[in-house]
């Protein structure tokens, strides 16, 4: 398979299609200067509105359920500026949607059938529909993240002021039960209108009409704990039920057992969720009754829906304590859904991880989204509750370095944009007067100048545009990230170790649906009738990619330094507990050693244990098959050759969930 068509399958950020647009940079070597007409979609906006182009509406609900069926009449009203032939409308929906709202599927064939699509106008004008599937051959680049477009054009006569287009998105007047909505939970998604009053310039409207959509009805329950708790401290659970593509279920009233076994204090025997809850209910001021290792269970009393907790190990006295996160999320202000504060809350008050960062692509995003950003990543932030990052994600090809997240454990930095895929025509692509850096060594130089007691880290990953080996900086690139919803990417993570790259295994989801701490895979593929490629969504693959840290406390300063000092573990979504030591010294560590090297894990799993492998640079040199959900290895390597090696475990349990420990370096 080639490169360019891996991209393709794999990657949710189809950045590869775009366009390298060489003449837009600045040619002394200054980035981003624009000589572009517009400054960005604001002014184009302000533009379409001195011109009188028109407006949309919305005829229809308000409010949806997150996968089902609808019908939804888009009307655009025809402004002073007239529309003349050749003019029109440019309906767009944004990356990572696929089949939703239609998107391959709108069809004009069947009008009894899914996703049936029609249109008229209020005048004797004729409109042209132009699908998705050709209109990505040529406008991708121009439109990204909002690429998904069907264009109407109008033919013969022209449309005058008060006319108008109406598009019927599963026009229902036939029979067909409606069209797709899209799978993910949004306050309010956006039909995002371009125009054209036939001068060949489509304009971005300032207003576009936009619906609620929420969580189905319950299809699974959900319970989380902290992993260690010390005996007798309070501690919390966390109960939420999800709808059958991962969304809170908001309406969800059910009533819930738990059974602790004894091991849990201060819970109620039994709780109806309420309105207020959302679907997603915590118990504080739970307390732990005596040490050992459990799971706790939830059940909904009358259809036998039930959860299991992540296992967790109550110590007597106080013990270190891991802490889970997702630190690589996108949002509305980037190519994905929901703002940065829809983000966030997911994350504290459902997925109920205890750290996160949105790591929006810096290319796209501007200086008032920054702003954003930054203001909503320090307002989340709530010490010993929960803890945010602000970050963000430089997108260069790989043949400049490739993706790599920035965090900072600051409250605030610049942000380094790439300009790889800047391409003037685009309105959504930051056009500042910013250089950024088009190369990572670039981007190491621009950070080592900010660089203040381990404040910054740079993560590379597999991504759109998979992080390259060639280029390493030991002060900046302290963490790998090994698996995301695009993939398991061992093979490609494992390169750096063997170059002797001493970096963590972490893991985050790389969601681009707004739930941070439970991703969605964006799963290769749906081809359209001309064979073009797009991702889907497979509920299948929900929950993937965490990243556990050994911290001393709940705070930014603490679970970033625990980040830096490579103390974690990456899984695949479950909350797998994981020790690995070298001769005592924690994962993460570099130890001299003149003895051969004792090694010792342990697991609690959260299903059985299929296998847990000790792994030598890169050579697996001893596995157990434990046959139960705890496991314990204990290993000497006699063999002598224990020189400039790194040593790591790697987990995997029967249900295919899998936990990788970042790696001990030996002399």
């Amino acid at each position: 398979m080639t490169r360019s068509l891996r991209y393709l399958l794999l990657g949710s950020v189809l950045l590869p299609l775009l366009i390298r647009n060489v003449d837009s940079q600045d040619p002394a070597g200054g980035g981003y200067r624009s000589y572009a007409k517009y400054s960005g979609e604001e002014e184009a906006a302000r533009r379409a509105e001195q011109l009188g182009l028109g407006k949309a509406t919305l005829e229809g609900p308000s409010e949806v359920v997150a996968g089902g069926l609808g019908e939804f009449v888009l009307r655009f009203t025809v402004g002073r500026a007239g529309m003349r032939p050749g003019g029109g409308v440019r309906l767009a929906h944004p990356h990572g949607l696929g089949t939703d709202w239609g998107g391959l599927r709108l069809q004009t064939d069947r009008p009894s059938a899914e996703n049936y699509l029609s249109w008229s106008t209020s005048s004797e004008a004729t409109v042209e529909w132009t699908p998705v599937q050709v209109t990505a051959k040529q406008l991708f680049s121009q439109y990204h993240p909002w690429q998904l477009i069907n264009e109407f054009k109008v033919l013969g006569k022209p449309l005058a002021p008060g006319d108008w287009i109406e598009i019927r998105l599963g026009d229902r007047r036939q029979g067909s039960p409606g069209v797709q909505i899209q799978r993910y939970d949004e306050t309010a998604f956006q039909f995002k209108f371009y125009v054209d009053a036939g001068d060949g310039e489509y304009l971005p409207l300032a207003k576009n009409p936009s619906v609620k959509i929420t969580g189905g009805e319950a299809a699974e329950l959900h319970v989380n704990v902290p992993s260690v708790w010390e005996r007798g401290k309070p501690g919390w659970v966390q109960v939420w039920a999800g709808d059958r593509y991962g969304n809170p279920a908001e309406s969800y009233r059910g009533v819930v057992k738990f059974e602790t076994g004894g091991a849990l204090g201060g819970l109620p025997l039994e709780y109806r969720f309420q309105a207020a809850d959302g679907g997603a209910r915590r118990f504080e001021n739970v307390s732990s009754v005596r040490p050992g290792t459990f799971r706790i269970r939830v059940r909904q009393t009358n259809n036998g829906m039930s959860a299991e907790s992540n296992p967790f190990i109550v110590h007597a006295e106080a013990a270190g304590k891991i802490y889970w996160g997702d630190i690589h999320t996108h949002t509305m202000y980037s190519d994905g859904r929901g703002a940065p504060a829809e983000t966030y809350d997911f994350a504290k008050r459902v997925s109920a991880v205890d750290f996160a960062a949105v790591s929006d692509h810096s290319f796209l995003t501007t200086d008032r989204m920054w702003r954003e950003i930054v203001e909503v990543t320090n307002r989340f932030y709530q010490p010993n509750r929960f803890v945010t990052f602000v970050g963000y994600e430089w997108s260069g090809l790989s043949d400049v370095g490739g993706d790599h997240n920035v965090y900072t454990s600051d409250p605030e930095m610049p942000i380094v944009r790439c300009y790889s895929y800047f391409n003037n025509q685009n309105l959504r692509m930051y056009r500042g007067p910013d250089q950024g850096a088009n190369h990572v060594e670039e981007l190491f130089r621009i950070l080592g100048r900010r660089f203040r007691n381990e404040n910054i880290l740079v993560i590379p990953h597999f991504g759109g545009r998979p992080g390259n080996p060639a280029w390493h900086n030991p002060q900046l690139q302290r963490q790998i990230e090994i698996f995301s919803d695009h993939r398991r990417s061992e093979d490609w993570a494992t390169k750096f170790l063997e170059k002797g790259y001493r970096v963590g295994i972490m893991a985050s989801t790389d969601n681009h649906s707004g739930n941070a701490g439970y991703g969605v895979r964006f799963n290769p593929v749906e081809r359209g009738e001309e064979g073009e490629l797009f991702s889907r969504t497979s509920p299948a693959e929900r929950g993937t990619a965490l990243v556990a840290a050994y911290a001393d406390g709940l705070t930014r300063d603490s679970v970033f330094q625990a980040l830096y000092h490579r103390r974690t573990y990456a899984t695949t979504g479950s909350r797998i507990l994981l020790r690995f030591e070298v001769n005592g010294a924690p994962m993460g560590s570099e130890i001299q050693l003149r003895e051969s090297p004792a090694i010792t894990a342990s697991v609690e799993g959260t299903a059985e244990i299929q296998t847990v492998r000790i792994v030598k640079n890169g050579r697996v040199v001893h596995a157990i098959a434990p046959g139960g959900r705890s496991a314990r290895v204990e290993y000497r390597d006699n063999s002598g050759d224990y020189a400039k090696k790194f040593y790591y475990v790697d987990v995997v349990q029967v249900d295919g969930e899998k936990a990788i420990s970042s790696p001990v370096w030996v002399n």
